[in-house]
């Protein structure tokens, strides 16, 4: 049998009806329970919030910032970017990794990131892989001396950065 307590309360007439407001048999129990109901939405929330931030953002991180004034060019066929060295170019500026660099030492600039390449990857051949990020009113002359840089830098494989159509 159940005695005469909070427990026959709690089974007879449920557990938020008999520790209602009102009630004020329940007083103690009342705002234990609150709490563990407040706990549970809690976790609850925070179960979705980081469901929907793995499933919204990409586990590679942000690779390329794009300017506000930069418009990349468009193209059909693309594939995800991966980390390779950036070169960008914005209102006719050069970066190498976000270093600012002119025309004449990109090449310089490009050979010491390879150099660095090898020295963190000493058993590995160097995979020659740069990724261009330039607006796409860049004049051709301008971009082909980048690219003519990059290959005497060992560069040969040259990746453009793009918006999928």
């Amino acid at each position: 049998m159940i005695s005469d307590g909070i427990l026959k309360t709690s089974v007879l007439t449920g557990t938020l009806e008999g520790h209602s407001i009102i009630s004020p048999r329940g007083a103690k129990l009342k705002r234990h329970i609150a709490a563990d109901l407040l706990l549970t939405a809690l976790i609850d929330a925070f179960s979705i919030l980081v469901i929907f931030l793995l499933m919204n953002f990409s586990s590679t991180g942000e690779i390329l910032m794009i300017g506000k004034n930069q418009e990349l060019p468009k193209a059909h066929l693309a594939d995800v970017l991966e980390r390779n060295p950036v070169i960008k170019i914005d209102d006719n500026k050069l970066y190498v990794e976000d270093k600012m660099v002119d025309a004449n030492s990109i090449t310089a600039e490009l050979l010491d990131l390879r150099k660095k390449y090898q020295e963190l990857h000493p058993k590995e051949e160097f995979p020659g892989i740069a990724t261009i990020q330039a607006d796409r009113r860049v004049k051709y002359e301008f971009l082909n001396q980048v690219i003519l840089a990059m290959n005497q830098a060992g560069y040969s494989d040259i990746k453009f950065a793009v918006v999928v159509k």
